[in-house]
């Protein structure tokens, strides 16, 4: 994990699907990254830059947003709360749909200036996760 503020992240080269990579955040004890701030996003992508040397070649990174359950209306899925920053790149989100594969997933696209998209979640990729660094202390027995 690098620590940011008051999270630290963890970026995994393991392509998985949108929600392998929240259960696998959960295992760490974070969650898929929520970006709240044009300065969290310029920070992300420094850090992603500087820990990965083919960032530009991926298809993309997941992250903690969703519009699973109304089309449209994206939300960071742990927090239940409506995005309040966003970084959309060009014609997005397009709400793409084919067979099973609608685009209901968020991505950051390294290769597209580390701007947003839509995705449809069965697509394994790279992902990002976050823990808050407030909150109950914790505590180490033994």
């Amino acid at each position: 994990f690098m620590k940011h503020g008051e999270a630290c992240y963890l970026f995994s080269i393991l392509r998985v699907s949108w929600i392998q990579a929240m259960k696998f955040c959960e295992i760490y004890g974070g969650d898929l990254a929520v970006i709240e701030s044009e300065e969290e996003q310029m920070w992300i992508e420094s850090y992603l830059k500087s820990t990965w040397t083919n960032y530009n070649q991926t298809d993309g990174v997941w992250l903690g947003g969703a519009d699973l359950l109304v089309e449209n209306e994206w939300v960071w899925v742990k927090q239940g709360r409506p995005f309040t920053y966003t970084r959309w790149a060009p014609r997005e989100p397009s709400h793409y749909h084919r067979v099973g594969a609608d685009e209901n997933c968020l991505d950051l696209l390294p290769h597209k200036s580390f701007m947003w998209n839509d995705e449809s979640c069965a697509w394994k990729m790279n992902f990002l996760c976050k823990t808050s660094l407030v909150g109950d202390p914790l505590v180490v027995i033994g």
